[in-house]
């Protein structure tokens, strides 16, 4: 198999709603990467990267299209054991927290002290990780951002 990284963080990107290149800067492809190998077996791995380069390869760049066929083909939790949904879950919050919790391999747990910091969810809420970073001297002087 070539390289898995790139097409992991295209598809990452459409479930996610950030670009791969968001994604990549993390610093966490790599990692939630391993996580996602360790946790599944190898024929759901295998299984979900086809499909999600037959769904970004069809799509041809039609956003809709492309969801349309993620939610039909890699969102019901018994396709790939739920990995589309802990994906998600990966990304944002920085844990492993099984889909399917009768599956029996995988547990929930936090991946690293890194992905804390690095998740989507403090981006998503324009804030900072408590406790991880702080967002600067002064700054509980200025209005927050307005997202509209």
């Amino acid at each position: 198999m070539n390289d898995p990284i790139p097409l992991f963080l295209d598809i990452s990107s459409q479930l996610t709603g950030f670009s791969a290149t968001e994604l990549e800067a993390t610093g966490m492809a790599s990692l939630y990467w391993d996580t996602v190998l360790r946790q599944n077996p190898p024929a759901d791995v295998e299984g979900f990267l086809s499909c999600s380069r037959r769904i970004l390869q069809e799509g041809g760049g039609d956003e809709t299209a492309i969801h349309e066929m993620i939610a039909a083909q890699l969102f019901p939790v018994s396709q790939f054991g739920g990995l589309a949904q802990n994906l998600i879950n990966l990304w944002y919050l920085g844990q492993w927290i099984p889909a399917n919790q009768n599956f029996g391999l995988a547990m929930q747990h936090n991946v690293s002290s890194e992905a804390y910091v690095q998740s989507l969810v403090w981006r998503a809420a324009q804030t900072h990780p408590p406790g991880a970073r702080q967002p600067g001297f002064g700054s509980w002087a200025e209005k927050p951002l307005n997202p509209n």
